[in-house]
């Protein structure tokens, strides 16, 4: 059997869909240790990445919070659809089932016990987080959760922001916002800075990472003005990131962050006849942020996932004032929709997306493979 060089073979089998390198493991034993070393997968990853071109979205049964999977395909015809595949988890709260913090393949989920599951939907793996032993008490107090790669020092962290509850009895008069950082590499947890800004913006909502940095709409302590403000995970210190230029004072009120096409963007979370979406084009540059309108002939409110088809079709969630929120594709060009049908599952929500990777969610700490 002639030996193929091993670059060569990386080349070739990083061209493969994650669930593909499962079967590729069981094929030989060398191949088994190659496809699990932790350059074959960052290699497996960064192509995946560039060549990405369709939508791989959380569903969460509304009658069971068992956790699926959808893969949302493009395709020429009017209306599309895809298969839900059960991944074996159970979740046990709304707020994670709105919108779950993804990076690079890993979700972060709480469980039907509260645990909160570090998970790969792709190779299954899961890994329980320990409580944080610098954590507010949850009965007097909120916390919102971001995920995010630090790629200086190769490590994916997860970040808690908590405040007390305005009303609550331990507190009456604290308004910090206390910051938690968990870092997967080490598996322990160390209390951050505490974050000069209010978060306190009306909702809990998941932080979005983007460039290194995790992303949460916040207000000034002095003034109160509206800023998006950015968690650096290699310096762990808190900056602003410029809005779009026909933002400001309160502006941000209803609105929500997320990631397009790699890219930060903002969108109203409410319903309208036309929504407009930001898309910050080049990271940190204020002229760079590019608007696109949804037009709909009913009062909708959109919550756009991820971007497919050169970027030019947008898979997103619509709830409408007389209907139960369902999946739509929106092109841009055409201006157009097409409704997306799921087979395999009644009602559900829509959890989020992520991308099919071989990322661990122990990376290279008490890894338990087999």
């Amino acid at each position: 059997m002639k030996t193929i060089p091993q670059e060569l073979l990386v080349n070739i089998l990083s061209r493969l869909p994650a669930k593909s390198i499962g079967r590729c493991r069981c094929v030989w034993k060398p191949w088994r240790c190659l496809l699990s070393e932790a350059h074959f997968i960052k290699a497996h990853l960064d192509r995946t990445k560039e060549f990405m071109d369709n939508g791989l979205l959380v569903l969460i049964s509304s009658e069971s919070n068992t956790m699926y999977n959808a893969n949302i395909a493009h395709n020429s015809l009017s209306e599309i659809t895809a298969l839900a595949m059960d991944l074996g988890f159970v979740v046990s709260s709304e707020f994670w089932t709105e919108v779950m913090p993804s990076c690079n393949g890993l979700i972060l989920i709480q469980d039907d016990t509260d645990k909160r599951l570090l998970v790969n939907p792709t190779t299954k793996e899961v890994r329980e987080l320990p409580v944080s032993p610098y954590a507010l008490d949850p009965r007097a107090s909120f916390t919102m959760y971001g995920l995010g790669y630090d790629h200086a020092n190769d490590d994916y962290k997860v970040v808690t922001l908590s405040y007390y509850d305005s009303d609550n009895e331990y507190e009456p008069d604290c308004s910090e916002m206390f910051v938690n950082v968990y870092s997967v590499r080490s598996g322990t947890w160390k209390k951050g800075e505490s974050s000069p800004y209010d978060h306190a913006v009306g909702h809990v909502t998941t932080g979005v990472f983007v460039d290194g940095c995790i992303h949460w709409l916040a207000s000034r302590t002095s003034g109160y003005s509206s800023v998006i403000v950015s968690f650096d995970l290699t310096e762990e210190k808190f900056y602003e990131v410029p809005a779009p230029s026909s933002f400001g004072g309160d502006h941000f009120v209803l609105k929500r962050l997320v990631v397009l096409g790699g890219c930060l963007s903002i969108f109203p979370y409410r319903p309208e006849k036309e929504t407009d979406i930001w898309m910050m084009k080049e990271y940190g540059v204020k002229e760079s942020w590019t608007k696109f309108s949804i037009v709909d002939d009913k009062v909708s409110e959109f919550r756009p996932l991820v971007f497919m088809a050169g970027q030019r079709e947008v898979v997103m969630v619509k709830d409408e004032e007389t209907v139960v929120e369902k999946l739509v594709m929106f092109n841009l060009d055409g201006a157009a929709f097409k409704d997306i049908t799921i087979h395999g599952i009644d009602e559900f929500h829509v959890g989020g997306s992520f991308t099919e990777t071989l990322v661990s969610p122990y990376h290279n700490h008490e890894t338990p493979r087999e």
